[in-house]
C-alpha cells in the first residue's frame, strides 16, 4: 500500500474508533475523563484529529502559494528530506509543550457536540486537498519546515497510530471499551519511523538491544 492509501486507511481507522464512542451527549462524564498527561478524552481526541486537519491545512497553503507567482515554498523554510527528519527537528524546535496541549483542548472544545462528524469531515477534507497536490509536492509545515508531502503523512500516520490506542485505552479506562484498529501495516509503518529516529539520535544499540530480549528501556523512554 502506497503512503497515501496507507494514510487514507489508517485515518478511516481513527474515524472507526471515534464513532464507536457513545457521544458527548449520551456520556457527557466521559469526554471530561482523563486520558494523557494534563488532556481529558475531549482534548485528546482533538489533538489527534489535528493529525488530518494539519493535512489540509498545510497542502491547501502550499496549493495557494503555488498559484502565486510572488511566493515559493521552496525557498521560504528549512528543507528537509524525510520524515525521521522532521520528527527531529520538530521535536528539537517547532514544538512547545504548553502549546501543544493548548492546541489540543482547543481542537478538543472545536469537535463540538458530534465529534463523530467533526472528524469524519476533517478526514474527507484532507483527502480532497491531497488529491490536488501532486506526488512528491514539498509542503511548508509547521516551524517553516518544508518536506515533501509523503514523508509529512508517514508522521500523521504515526500520529494516528499512537493516540489512537492513547483514546481507546482512556476510554476503556473510563468505562467505555472500545479498540483502535489501524492497519497492521500503519502499526509496522509508524514502528519503523520511530525506530529510525531513535536510531539517528544514537539510541540504536539500545532500541536493538530491547527488542531482542538484550536489555531493557529506561523508564518513561521516548523517541519523541
Amino acid at each position: 500500500m502506497d503512503t497515501r492509501a496507507l494514510f487514507a486507511a489508517t485515518a478511516q481507522s481513527f474515524v472507526d474508533l471515534v464513532t464507536a464512542l457513545p457521544s458527548p451527549v449520551a456520556d457527557p462524564a466521559l469526554w471530561s475523563s482523563p486520558a494523557l498527561g494534563v488532556w481529558d478524552l475531549r482534548a485528546l481526541v482533538g489533538h489527534t484529529n489535528r493529525a488530518l486537519v494539519t493535512v489540509s491545512t498545510y497542502a491547501a497553503t502550499t496549493i495557494e502559494q503555488d498559484a502565486d507567482p510572488t511566493t515559493s515554498t521552496s525557498t521560504s523554510g528549512t528543507v528537509l528530506d524525510d520524515a525521521a527528519e522532521y520528527l527531529q527537528a520538530a521535536t528539537r524546535t517547532a514544538t512547545d509543550p504548553d502549546e501543544v496541549a493548548a492546541r489540543g483542548v482547543a481542537a478538543g472544545a472545536a469537535l463540538g457536540t458530534d465529534p463523530e462528524a467533526a472528524v469524519t469531515a476533517a478526514r474527507d477534507q484532507a483527502l480532497a486537498v491531497l488529491a490536488a497536490v501532486p506526488s512528491g509536492t514539498r509542503i511548508s509545515v509547521v516551524g517553516g519546515l518544508l518536506l515533501p508531502v509523503e514523508e509529512y503523512l508517514r508522521t500523521r500516520i504515526v500520529e494516528l497510530v499512537v493516540h489512537g490506542g492513547d483514546v481507546a485505552r482512556a476510554a476503556t479506562a473510563a468505562g467505555a471499551p472500545v479498540s483502535a484498529s489501524p492497519p497492521a501495516e500503519a502499526v509496522v509503518a509508524a514502528t519503523l519511523l520511530l525506530a529510525e529516529v531513535g536510531a539517528r539520535r544514537g539510541d540504536g544499540a539500545l532500541l536493538l538491544a530491547a527488542l531482542t530480549g538484550r536489555g531493557s528501556l529506561p523508564p518513561g523512554y521516548s523517541v519523541l
